[in-house]
């Protein structure tokens, strides 16, 4: 009986500390996945931010031996410094990186690794290193087989830097070949012009030509306006260097239509260039001193392109200091979450001591019976362990007054940390203040530049928008115009919601006045085209590693009233249509993007989008147009995803577009101003006491 008692307390125990060990470990890690999630949000907008999260995560998952924290923590720190300027230390912590990465088994973890590093080493000019990473990132790439052709066409690129264009081609073609396995138009189109591209610098012009006239072939069937205008410009330089101006004026004249189409400058000046050398060698220097003259005005104008990046430059640090004030108040909540954590850990300890002392006790009452049953055979010998154990019983008192005394100390130490966060509180409360200040003129701004309804009150019959922010401000937006006989509506969701978001949507709504109210343009997949432009231009896209995915989907129409049509464009979201008749949707040859629902006689029409987002996108392509012949008394419907992912009902699940479908056909036969009132009081119930977790925005118009 006494062996199963002590064996029960030893299990007792180690059950208790490993138990206090895993949830501390689970914990850690949770905490370190949050420091990489904030390094990962501060990436690009502020990369000393970005570096402090890295560092401390990096901190703590040494202290747990987490290989998976350690590697991500200094591969951010790697790419922060790299931003920065600071080159000899974005390299020092990627190759200790890689070396973590082989010293633990984490293989998996070298490729992206690798190749930022060849990347890095060629913006050095160090090609030879650089080949070196991109064949690391190959190796393994194809061990753990994930796609290997963009560090395949990053070794092509240092090779032709080296000068060695056998090799570069040889690997360009490789590339090519996994981008027709995988049916990779674009990048198929992509290789064949940096095949010929080489193919010049070894003076051969005709399989020059002849590569890169395929790209261009590519190209203009899928429409790809950027890709239309380099490959034909390219084929115009070959032409020229092989003394055939007359036939390469056509291929400049259909690079400056696509200029013109993007309002590029740069592709301008290119024309320009173009235009001077071709019309010198026909003789023509009437028209060659004219282009001349254009080329230096327009390098001209691009000089003062540098003063609008300093009005950006501004705008950018403006929201880098929002973004810090929600930093303090983000990093005084985690430091309040690492006081409770402390605090419970003391008390599960104080537990654990207590259970301790009581089974010490019972040990100590067990032992003790056991004596006084032996007291009539072993008089003497009673006495000497009695005298024993009151020894162990004063020893004992000892360590009791003692571990009383380490508990007092516990207690002020515990009444310290409450003090502490009590002045921490007070901060928080000061910090939050000026935060709600802020948010409230945030608020203000946003709603004065959000759209009123005149135009639509001058255009449609009736409309309504059901507009409900999760926070002050919102990350969704709406915005209309009428212009050149055309009424354009949209309904935008941006990345984020509250001031994030705001900020984005503020974008969204500045960047439309310019493309359509300044530059006249009503065709939507122009527009979505054009507004994708301008946003990875501004935000500064470039589809590396790590990058922040900032943008917006976006639903968008454009009205011709004297014809009763709407033209459609959709990034990621889709338009709704609900009417009595057969509706005439071109192009006719996409129908798996028509989808009907049907209540009664009447049907609900989704014409879907293109899954892609106003944003640097892995695969960019241009933005297909809807156009359908409407009559009047039809229901026009735009919306953000806000709605169908709420969650409540019953089974606290989400809405989903099914019910939302049903709902819309249920209430279209009501005035629209009642259809909002609808909208409102269901998404109330349906939500109930949850917390609402996006911004909603639903927008409808009846022709």
């Amino acid at each position: 009986m006494k062996n199963f008692l002590i064996i029960y307390t030893v299990l007792f125990l180690v059950t208790v500390c490993g138990f206090s060990q895993n949830t501390s470990r689970n914990r850690a890690q949770k905490e370190i996945l949050t420091l990489l999630d904030s390094a990962n949000f501060y990436s690009w907008s502020s990369p000393d931010y970005s570096l402090k999260f890295s560092n401390e995560a990096e901190k703590k998952s040494k202290q747990i031996n987490f290989i998976y924290g350690i590697v991500s923590s200094l591969k951010n720190q790697a790419s922060a410094y790299y931003i920065k300027g600071y080159t000899d230390k974005a390299l020092k912590k990627g190759i200790e990186a890689i070396k973590i990465c082989e010293q633990n088994n984490y293989y998996e973890g070298i490729p992206k690794i690798a190749n930022m590093l060849g990347l890095i080493y060629t913006d050095l000019k160090k090609y030879k290193k650089a080949i070196g990473y991109f064949d690391l990132a190959i190796k393994y790439g194809k061990k753990f087989k994930l796609s290997i052709d963009i560090p395949i066409n990053n070794k092509a690129n240092a090779f032709y830097f080296l000068k060695e264009y056998d090799k570069s081609l040889k690997l360009h073609k490789e590339a090519l070949k996994i981008r027709e396995k995988n049916n990779d138009l674009s990048g198929i189109a992509d290789c064949k012009n940096d095949i010929g591209v080489v193919y010049k610098e070894l003076k051969q012009y005709d399989k020059a030509y002849n590569y890169i006239y395929d790209c261009f072939k590519i190209k203009t069937s899928i429409r790809d306006t950027e890709g239309i205008a380099f490959s034909s410009l390219d084929l115009a330089d070959l032409l020229v260097l092989s003394h055939k101006p007359k036939q390469a004026l056509k291929y400049i004249d259909i690079g400056y239509k696509m200029a013109k189409e993007m309002n590029s400058p740069r592709y301008k000046e290119m024309c320009f260039e173009l235009y001077a050398r071709a019309f010198s060698l026909l003789k023509d220097f009437e028209k060659a001193y004219k282009y001349q003259v254009l080329l230096s005005n327009i390098r001209d104008s691009l000089k003062n392109e540098e003063s609008i990046k300093k009005l950006a430059e501004m705008q950018a640090k403006y929201e880098t200091e929002k973004k810090e004030q929600a930093l303090k108040l983000k990093t005084a909540q985690l430091e309040k979450e690492k006081i409770e954590a402390r605090k419970r850990t003391i008390q599960r300890n104080f537990i654990s001591i207590a259970l301790i002392l009581v089974i010490i006790l019972v040990i100590i009452i067990f032992r003790n019976y056991r004596q006084k049953k032996k007291a009539n055979y072993l008089l003497n010998e009673q006495k000497k362990q009695i005298l024993e154990k009151n020894e162990e019983l004063r020893l004992l008192n000892e360590n009791l007054n003692q571990q009383n005394e380490e508990i007092k100390s516990q207690r002020d130490e515990i009444k310290k940390q409450r003090d502490s966060l009590a002045k921490q509180k007070e901060i928080i409360e000061i910090i939050h203040n000026e935060l709600s200040k802020s948010i409230d003129y945030a608020t203000r701004l946003q709603q004065s530049i959000l759209q009123e309804g005149k135009i639509l009150n001058n255009y449609f019959s009736e409309h309504f928008v059901f507009f409900k922010p999760k926070d002050k401000v919102s990350g969704d937006f709406y915005w209309w115009t009428h212009i050149e006989g055309h009424t354009i509506v949209t309904v935008a969701d941006c990345t984020g919601h509250g001031v994030p978001g705001a900020f984005m949507s503020m974008l969204g709504i500045s960047l439309l006045r310019e493309i359509v109210e300044k530059e006249y343009i009503t065709h939507p997949a122009v527009i979505l085209r054009r507004l994708r432009k301008e946003v990875i231009k501004i935000l500064k896209q470039k589809g590396v590693p790590g990058e922040q995915k900032d943008g917006m989907d976006m639903a968008l129409i454009s009205v011709n009233h004297e014809s009763k049509t709407i033209q459609f464009s959709g990034a990621n979201n889709p338009l709704y249509i609900i009417t009595n008749q057969e509706l005439n949707i071109k192009p006719t040859n996409n129908n798996k993007r028509i989808k009907i629902a049907e209540y009664g006689k009447t049907k609900l029409y989704e014409i879907k989008p293109d899954k892609m987002p106003i944003a640097i996108y892995e695969n960019m392509k241009n933005f297909t147009m809807h156009e359908i012949q409407v009559k009047e008394g039809d229901l026009i419907y735009m919306f953000s995803d806000g709605f169908a992912d709420q969650f409540g009902g019953p089974d606290d699940k989400k809405f989903k577009y099914g019910r939302f479908k049903k709902l819309l056909l249920k209430i279209s036969s009501y005035p629209l101003n009642k259809q909002k009132e609808i909208l409102d009081t269901t998404f109330e119930e349906w939500k109930g006491n949850k917390e609402q977790i996006d911004d909603v925005t639903v927008l409808g118009i009846k022709i």
